[in-house]
């Protein structure tokens, strides 16, 4: 399991199956979509969480094997 911390929510990033980035000149929101979720609602997460979220993901995406 790979936990992330995201201000006050503890994410794993086993359950998402994809994540949606909406930006709107310096405003960001990010919809992250999780494996299993009965009614497909996602997450959503805005500003400073969505920022810092979808930083690390870009981390990971780009970190050699």
């Amino acid at each position: 399991m790979h936990f992330v911390r995201i201000g006050k929510k503890a994410l794993n990033l086993d359950n998402v199956s994809y994540c949606e980035a909406q930006i709107w000149q310096d405003e960001m929101s990010l919809k992250v979509h999780l494996v299993g979720s009965a009614n497909n609602t996602p997450l959503v997460l805005a500003e400073e969480d969505a920022k810092e979220l979808w930083k690390y993901l870009e981390y990971v995406a780009e970190k050699p094997v």
